[in-house]
C-alpha cells in the first residue's frame, strides 16, 4: 500500500508554499516548490503522512493532495501517535515535542525521510503493543481524526467490547477503581488514551508532552481522576498509592506524622491536599511545615507526573531544603533562583522540562519571568505552595510587594493552559495572627476564589526560649555576644538592624577569632553563597 511521505515550508508572511518534500514507499523522491508537478507525483499514493501536516502543511496543499485522488481521511500525523507509542523516557530519538529532531535546517525532503523513519517505528511499536492495548486505542481513537488514518493504513479492526471493562481489569492496580470511567471515554477519549500510555509504561519520570498538555488541556485533570485523588470507599490502588502514611513512610522513613497539642494537624494538612483541597497551615518554627508539602509533592510527582511549585522569599531556605532532600535520596526537587550559576540554573530548567523534577522552588519576584511562566506552561503543575505566608498581610512582620502578584501569575498560568478546575494552592506561616490569617484567607478568595481550609496549631512556642538582657551601649552588647559565643559552641545568628552593622559586627568576631561572616540583601550572589 503506497504511502508519501511529506513536509513543507511557507512563508509565514504570504502563507505561500516555498518548497515541498515528499519520499514514496518505494524510494521515489520530490523536492521543489511546483504543486502542478507535486500533484503528478501524489498520484502514485494513496495515504499522505508527515509529522503535524493535519494543522499545518494540508492547510496549504490540500488542493494537490485532493486533485491526486487522496481522501482526508488518508492523512496520517505521526505527531498525534507518538505520545502513545512513545510515553517511556527516553523517548523516541526523533521526536523532540511536537518537532522532528533533524540535522538538516529547512530541508523539507530531508523532514519527509525522517517522518518516514518515524512513521516505519510507530507501526513496529504498535505491533509490538499488549491486544488489550491495541484494543483500547482503536475503540476510543477510531473515529477521531488525528488518528483513524492508521488504523484504516494497517487493516486494524479490533472487537466490539466496553472499553471500561478493559480497563477495570488491566488497570486494576494502577488507577483508581471508583473512578467514572464511562463519563471519562464518553467525554474525554483521546486524553484518556494519552492518559493510559503514560500510567502504562510506568516510569516514575516519564511526563505527558507539552504540546498534549497544550491542545488537550484535560489530560491533567484525566490523569488527577485515575491516579491522583484517594476515592471515599478505598481501593487496592488508592490504600496502597494514595495514603498519607505511606507516603511519609516512603519517602521520609517515618511511621507517623507530628501532632500539636493532640491533634494531628500535619497528617490532616497532607490529606487535604491530597483531597485537591487548598489550605493554611499555621505551624511553629521547626514543627514540620516542610514535610507537610514535600509529601504530597512527591506523591503527585509519582502518581500523575505532577510539578509542584514552591514559592519561597529565602533563597538560602530553598538551597537547604533541596539539599535535605537529596541527603535522605531524594532527588526530584530543584530550585531556581539568583544565588545559581548559568550552569546550574540551566540544569534545573532541563530537569524541569525533561520530568526529573517534581519539586521546583523560586522566589516571588521569579514569577514576572516569561522564561518561568514558558517552562511551567509545559508541565503538569498539581500545586502552588507558598511558604512565609505572611507576607501577604501588611499585618505581618514582612510584608512584600510580590507576593501581591502570585494570584495573578496562577490565574493566567491556569488561562493559557485551559484548565477548567482551579490549581490548588498550600499556604505555611508560623505566625498566627487573627489579622494575617483573615488577609490571606480573603486574599485567595477575591483573586482565585478559591477556600482555603485552615490548619492551625497554638501559638505557643514550647520549643523556643526567650531571655532579655539590659544592656547600655554598643560596647556592652558586643562584649555580651561574645560571651554568649564562647559559652554555646553550636552555630548562632546575630540579627542586625543595618547592612553596615553587620559587616563591621562580623569584621570584629572575625578579628576577635570566631569564624563569622556577614550575610544581607545587599551582597553579590557569589559573596552570599560563600558566606
Amino acid at each position: 500500500m503506497n504511502i508519501a511521505f511529506l513536509d513543507t515550508e511557507i512563508d509565514p508572511a504570504t502563507r505561500k508554499v516555498l518548497d515541498i518534500g515528499c519520499i514514496l514507499e518505494d524510494g521515489r523522491q520530490f523536492h521543489g516548490s511546483s504543486l502542478p508537478a507535486f500533484t503528478d507525483f501524489l498520484k502514485n499514493a494513496r495515504f499522505v503522512c508527515g509529522h503535524n501536516i493535519l494543522k499545518h502543511d494540508l492547510k496549504y496543499i490540500h488542493a494537490s493532495v485532493s486533485a491526486a485522488g487522496i481522501p482526508e481521511s488518508n492523512a496520517i500525523d505521526t505527531l498525534y501517535w507518538s505520545p502513545l507509542l512513545f510515553p517511556q523516557k527516553p523517548y523516541h530519538a526523533l521526536v523532540k515535542d511536537d518537532k522532528l529532531q533533524t540535522e538538516a535546517f529547512n530541508n523539507p525532503l530531508n523532514d519527509s525521510i525522517q517522518a518516514r523513519d518515524l512513521f516505519h517505528a510507530e507501526v513496529a511499536s504498535f505491533q509490538q503493543l499488549p491486544s488489550y492495548l491495541k484494543q483500547l486505542y482503536w475503540l476510543l481513537l477510531r473515529e477521531k481524526p488525528e488518528f483513524r488514518s492508521v488504523f484504516h493504513y494497517l487493516g486494524y479492526r479490533g472487537a466490539e467490547e466496553n472499553p471500561a471493562l478493559i480497563i477495570r481489569h488491566y488497570f486494576h492496580d494502577l488507577v483508581c477503581e471508583h473512578v467514572a470511567l464511562e463519563r471519562i471515554i464518553q467525554e474525554h477519549p483521546i486524553e484518556l488514551a494519552y492518559s493510559l500510555a503514560l500510567i502504562h509504561c510506568q516510569n516514575q519520570y516519564s511526563i505527558t508532552p507539552a504540546w498534549v498538555l497544550k491542545n488537550y488541556p484535560a489530560v491533567e485533570n484525566i490523569l488527577f481522576q485515575l491516579c491522583g485523588k484517594p476515592c471515599l470507599n478505598g481501593c487496592a490502588y488508592c490504600n496502597q498509592r494514595l495514603d498519607a502514611r505511606k507516603g511519609l513512610q516512603e519517602f521520609f522513613g517515618h511511621p507517623s506524622y507530628r501532632e500539636y497539642g493532640g491533634m494531628p494537624l500535619q497528617e490532616m494538612a497532607v490529606h487535604a491536599a491530597l483531597q485537591q483541597k487548598s489550605l493554611l497551615a499555621v505551624f511553629p518554627t521547626g514543627g514540620g511545615k516542610s514535610i507537610t508539602f514535600q509529601v504530597p509533592a512527591l506523591m503527585a510527582g509519582k502518581n500523575v507526573k505532577g510539578l509542584t511549585v514552591v514559592i519561597s522569599p529565602l533563597q538560602s531556605l530553598m538551597k537547604d531544603q533541596v539539599d535535605n532532600l537529596e541527603k535522605n535520596g531524594i532527588t526530584q526537587a530543584v530550585t531556581i533562583n539568583g544565588l545559581l550559576d548559568p550552569i546550574e540554573r540551566s540544569k534545573s530548567f532541563e530537569r524541569v522540562e525533561d520530568g526529573s523534577a517534581s519539586l521546583l522552588y523560586i522566589s516571588p519576584e521569579s514569577l514576572r519571568s516569561k522564561t518561568i511562566e514558558r517552562l511551567l506552561l509545559g508541565r503538569n503543575v498539581v500545586r502552588f505552595v507558598i511558604d512565609e505566608a505572611h507576607c501577604f498581610s501588611s499585618w505581618g512582620q514582612d510584608f512584600r510587594v510580590d507576593y501581591l502578584y502570585i494570584a495573578d501569575f496562577i490565574k493566567n498560568l491556569q488561562e493559557k493552559k485551559n484548565l477548567d478546575d482551579p490549581i490548588p494552592v498550600s499556604c505555611f506561616t508560623a505566625t498566627a495572627k487573627q489579622k494575617v490569617v483573615e488577609d490571606i484567607l480573603a486574599y485567595f478568595r477575591e483573586k482565585l476564589g478559591l477556600p482555603l481550609e485552615v490548619f492551625s496549631s497554638k501559638a505557643s512556642r514550647t520549643n523556643l526560649h526567650y531571655k532579655v538582657f539590659q544592656k547600655g551601649d554598643d560596647e556592652e552588647k558586643y562584649n555580651t555576644v561574645r560571651d554568649l559565643l564562647e559559652e554555646n559552641t553550636c552555630p548562632a545568628i546575630i540579627y542586625v538592624s543595618r547592612t553596615k552593622k553587620a559587616n563591621k559586627l562580623a569584621e570584629r568576631l572575625l578579628s576577635d577569632g570566631f569564624n563569622a561572616r556577614a550575610f544581607h540583601g545587599k551582597m553579590e550572589a557569589q559573596e552570599k553563597t560563600e558566606n
